[in-house]
């Protein structure tokens, strides 16, 4: 099997497991906080990948890049996953995979406003439909959706991309497999901390529901490695959105959540700019 076509089936992975992940957060009951929720996520992802680590731990010697960079990346990452299941616990599940799509519409329209980026038609044609697609799903007027929740997603994919972009400096210097111990090593240590000084009481059939969220992240965070590890990101990347023909379905049957045809319409605006301005951020 060629390597682009290994890393077609790992994306997929990605997106069954990361969608598995939200949708097992949703069934949290409220007793359960977003932080305790985090927590489980990285020690169970601490755990996941210790057989893989501990062999690896020596390379932290060879670090090149400043450890501080290393450290706010690993922030930018949980302030990510925290904002992420915010958004999903709170937003119909369809609704809150469109608006995680926008990354792409963030990353261009942050280079236009501040790197001074001088945009072609096609790609301020594409931001248009990206942004009228948000507000096509959100319908503030006609639907009793929580604005706030669309913020906390969109503030998830602005910290994600910014992740992303202190990886691509780092890989400069530093190996991926040391850029995932480092950033696995500083959230797993707060996340230990952070849990026991909370001291939060979880009940039981909470508990369960937390250690398969915090597999299926794990999982998820594995398989987009191996993705990425096959097959160029420009490859890959367009067939995340996949995510959002499992996410309606699922809404429907497990959660009861029905979108009308306007959401529907603004799905496809925010998959349609999102496709073409992913490619030329790659390109």
């Amino acid at each position: 099997m060629q390597q682009k076509y290994k890393g077609l089936l790992w994306i997929l992975c990605w997106c069954l497991t990361f969608t598995c992940g939200v949708t097992t957060a949703k069934f949290l009951s409220t007793d359960v906080g977003n932080f305790t929720l985090f927590c489980m996520r990285y020690i169970c992802g601490m755990l996941f990948f210790l057989p893989v680590f501990l062999p690896k731990i020596a390379m932290l010697n060879k670090l090149q890049s400043p450890i501080w960079l290393h450290a706010i990346r690993a922030l930018c990452i949980g302030a990510s996953s925290l904002l992420t299941y915010q958004t999903y616990r709170n937003l119909p599940l369809a609704i809150a995979t469109s608006v995680g799509f926008t990354g792409p519409l963030l990353a261009s329209s942050f280079g236009i406003l501040f790197l001074k980026e001088k945009p072609h038609r096609s790609k301020i044609l594409a931001l248009i439909l990206g942004y009228f697609g948000v507000l096509f799903i959100v319908q503030p007027r006609f639907i009793p959706l929580n604005i706030y929740y669309v913020f906390t997603g969109l503030g998830a994919c602005i910290l994600a991309g910014t992740a992303n972009t202190l990886a691509r400096k780092l890989s400069y210097k530093d190996s991926a497999i040391i850029i995932m111990l480092t950033s696995t090593l500083i959230l797993a240590s707060v996340a230990f901390i952070g849990f026991f000084i909370q001291g939060e009481q979880i009940p039981t059939h909470d508990l369960m529901l937390l250690v398969i969220v915090g597999l299926f992240g794990s999982l998820s965070q594995f398989a987009y490695i191996k993705a990425v590890s096959h097959a160029e990101v420009s490859f890959v990347s367009p067939f995340e959105y996949t995510r959002l023909l499992l996410a309606v379905p699922i809404g429907f049957f497990m959660f009861a959540e029905v979108i009308n045809l306007g959401q529907i319409f603004g799905m496809l605006l925010i998959v349609i700019g999102s496709l073409y301005l992913s490619q030329k951020i790659s390109s």
